[in-house]
């Protein structure tokens, strides 16, 4: 959507666009790129599945950068604080007579973004495509607010979340409060001992992770987290750096890759429901199918998912025997065996 929208734009430019170094921000590969094939291109993701793809074509990314630019490209995500956070930070780092342009759906904000470019840039340039908002600035006239830009910026730094000892930043999943269906799972996870090898799958930044480790006497070997957001997961390392257990990090697309040596003796997850409007709820059906790949014979799983997903079927083709623990606000918990 957003790649149309911008291939699109790019079409209808009066002006050309800065020849130079180019920054790329959260944006997939797509036909957009015939028009950037002069310049010297960067590419910043936090996300897994799009680095992938990134280095299908042969091109490395980076989480972030400290580079000036003369032409800067935001795809933007669903997440207004991480939107301003970017803008504001990156925003510093544009060359003078540099282009900036933010590319965000319609649904997902445009016009709450749009007045917060006019409040950042003292012009604003507005064109709409494929259910998609594009705002350009040009630094050979317009003026950026250089205060409110480091303001924004430093929303980005790792904040506690209200009641707990975990940090997280804005954009991460559940990134305000612990999410209600982690919450429950807990309650049950802290009732369990833990041995073995265990494997928290979409991890986030730690938190029921930390809630196994927090256990009396827990025995366990090791534990590996899988994250697809790079940013969360270096929250989990420092969430969970006061334990002693052997900790591993791995950023990856579980959907894809759950790199391992040996399998596991349990698996813990909260995993995601869908993709943008995907209502086969593949994406969490998948989480389960790499839990029972990964899991030892007789090892265990425990799910937490809304109520209404239909996983039910899923569980019961891939495990021994499953059964419901727990069934409360809107969130079923389950314990499953390999």
């Amino acid at each position: 959507m957003q790649s149309k929208a911008l291939t699109f734009h790019f079409t209808t430019l009066d002006t050309p666009l800065p020849s130079g170094d180019a920054l790329l921000i959260n944006a997939a590969p797509g036909p957009y790129l015939k028009h950037l094939a002069d310049h010297n291109l960067q590419v910043i993701t936090a996300l897994a599945n799009t680095a992938d793809k990134w280095a299908a074509k042969k091109i490395e990314t980076a989480v972030e950068t400290d580079e000036k630019f003369d032409l800067i490209i935001h795809f933007a995500t669903k997440f207004a604080t991480e939107n301003i956070a970017t803008i504001g930070r990156y925003a510093q780092q544009l060359n003078p007579g540099g282009t900036f342009i933010t590319v965000i759906p319609n649904k997902t904000g445009a016009s709450r973004l749009s007045k917060d470019f006019s409040k950042l840039f003292s012009e604003k340039e507005s064109s709409s495509k494929a259910k998609c908002r594009i705002f350009q600035t040009s630094l050979t006239t317009a003026t950026i607010d250089d205060k409110l830009a480091r303001k924004w910026a430093s929303l980005n730094k790792p904040k506690l979340i209200k009641d707990t000892e975990l940090c997280t930043v804005p954009g991460v999943f559940s990134a305000e409060k612990i999410d209600t269906g982690s919450e429950l799972m807990s309650e049950i996870l802290k009732q369990e001992s833990w041995y073995g090898s265990v494997a928290d799958l979409g991890s986030a930044y730690g938190y029921l992770s930390h809630v196994i480790l927090s256990t009396p006497r827990p025995k366990m070997k090791n534990l590996c987290l899988y994250e697809l957001d790079q940013r969360a997961l270096d929250c989990a390392k420092q969430n969970l750096s006061a334990f002693d257990t052997k900790i591993e990090y791995h950023w990856t697309d579980v959907t894809q890759k759950v790199p391992h040596e040996r399998k596991f003796d349990c698996v813990i997850m909260n995993p995601p429901f869908h993709a943008a409007q995907d209502s086969s709820f593949a994406l969490g059906k998948k989480f389960i199918e790499q839990a029972a790949n990964i899991l030892k014979p007789g090892g265990t799983l425990f799910l937490v998912a809304n109520i209404h997903l239909p996983y039910e079927e899923d569980i019961q083709t891939l495990f021994r025997s499953h059964r419901l623990l727990k069934e409360d606000k809107g969130y079923k918990i389950f314990l499953a065996r390999k």
